[in-house]
């Protein structure tokens, strides 16, 4: 076995990559409250579901399928779905918080996919702390100046499909799932799910399609086996 010498650990978040994800979620906070004003048509409402749904993605899954015609259920529906992955990610990243449960909880409300990424690639616990509150924070602060601007100029923007805002949902999909569908998991959870939608949707209920592509992703658990953890007793 060659001795390599030691790895650097990652570096922290600089101002570069934070103002980069404040202005990234500035930009989506922008779109997404544009095109939740159009749906919902009151500002105050629109800030409201900004605050207590807390996630872009979940909002856009709500819209497309009542967009599409599916009933409120299955937009709800589709919209928990977006947003369970998550609470995977509190979990990875409570595997490496050494606080309070009080800290803890918020941590988990809190756990987003750039945050906990970057949190949990950090070498000690204090430095995964400080990382994950400091992203959180970027995200925020971009999120809520795109959400004013989103809901308080939207009628300045104009037509949301004019300037093609209505991809942004699938575009932001995409993103997110990039990198899982290089994994064996990844890539066998968005086949099933793909193909059960395809295969349903010339005839089943708008969002329904949605609902039963989760099917997809406890196949992926159930034939996938889990990896060993470094320094876990199994």
């Amino acid at each position: 076995m060659t001795d390599e010498g030691p790895i650097d650990p990652p570096a922290r978040p600089g101002w570069t990559v934070l103002g980069g994800l404040a202005l990234t979620f500035f930009a989506l906070g922008v779109t997404v409250n544009v095109l939740m004003l159009e749906r919902i048509g009151s500002a105050p409402r629109t800030v409201v579901a900004a605050l207590v749904v807390n996630a872009a993605t979940s909002e856009l899954a709500f819209v497309a399928v009542r967009d599409a015609g599916g009933s409120l259920v299955a937009a709800l529906v589709a919209g928990w779905i977006v947003a369970s992955r998550f609470g995977l990610l509190a979990v990875s990243l409570g595997a490496r918080l050494r606080v309070g449960t009080a800290h803890r909880a918020a941590a988990g409300l809190q756990s987003f996919d750039p945050n906990v990424t970057l949190a949990v690639q950090q070498p000690d616990p204090s430095s995964v702390v400080r990382v994950f509150w400091t992203v959180t924070l970027a995200m925020h602060a971009g999120w809520w100046s795109g959400t004013f601007v989103g809901v308080f100029l939207g009628n300045v923007i104009g037509d949301s499909q004019r300037l093609g805002l209505d991809v942004v949902f699938p575009a932001a999909l995409l993103a997110i799932i990039g990198n899982l569908l290089r994994s064996r998991p990844g890539a066998l959870a968005a086949a099933v799910g793909g193909g059960l939608c395809l295969v349903m949707l010339p005839w089943a209920p708008a969002g329904l399609p949605i609902v039963v592509s989760l099917v997809g992703a406890f196949v992926a658990l159930a034939v996938t086996p889990t990896p060993a953890v470094p320094g876990v007793a199994r």
